[in-house]
């Protein structure tokens, strides 16, 4: 950014979301790489699978991307593009794991086919830095996003509120609340 007070209040703003990501603890981050390979289930059981098969579900290999949201992956001018969208918490607060969702997705095929191991996909997802095409990221991560509202109502409760969708019961669902402890989900 050419004027300094932009630059100030974009980075203020950006260390307000961001600030616990760094935190000494790193319980924050660890919960959101939890919450990315909840969704990963959801949405590529096969890839999930296939990581948990090969001891790379704790999704350590997106750490980077979710410590600074993609700030290495992207040009400048995509990373402000990308920093914009995120921001409006539009279509969820969450999008940046529906984001490494899409990215994940699109490399499935390559991870599974080349049988890479915990240090391989680190050093693959790595390498998609600077080579990942936003516009059809963006593209597919809020497909995805929509995919899912379209079927809450068979989404698990803790998947509904990582994608910050309202978890509510039906009347049905309250009466019977004692003798069963299903719930019906609905935006």
């Amino acid at each position: 950014m050419e004027n300094e007070v932009d630059a100030f209040w974009a980075f203020a703003g950006l260390m307000d979301r961001m600030h616990k990501n760094f935190e000494m603890d790193q319980k924050h981050i660890r919960n959101q790489l939890m919450q990315l390979r909840d969704l990963l289930m959801i949405v590529n059981p096969r890839l999930a699978n296939y990581l948990e098969s090969h001891q790379s579900d704790n999704m350590y290999f997106c750490f980077r991307w979710v410590l600074i949201q993609f700030k290495r992956e992207f040009s400048f001018s995509d990373i402000m593009r990308l920093w914009e969208v995120l921001w409006t918490d539009l279509p969820c607060e969450n999008f940046h794991l529906l984001i490494c969702v899409a990215i994940l997705d699109k490399q499935m095929n390559f991870i599974i086919e080349n049988k890479f191991g915990l240090t391989e996909i680190l050093k693959h997802v790595n390498d998609l830095s600077t080579h990942i095409d936003l516009e059809q990221t963006l593209i597919s991560a809020e497909a995805i996003y929509h995919q899912l509202a379209a079927s809450q109502d068979k989404l698990p409760r803790h998947i509904c509120a990582i994608l910050g969708m309202q978890v509510l019961e039906s009347d049905d669902a309250a009466a019977s609340r004692e003798g069963s402890p299903t719930k019906t989900l609905a935006l």
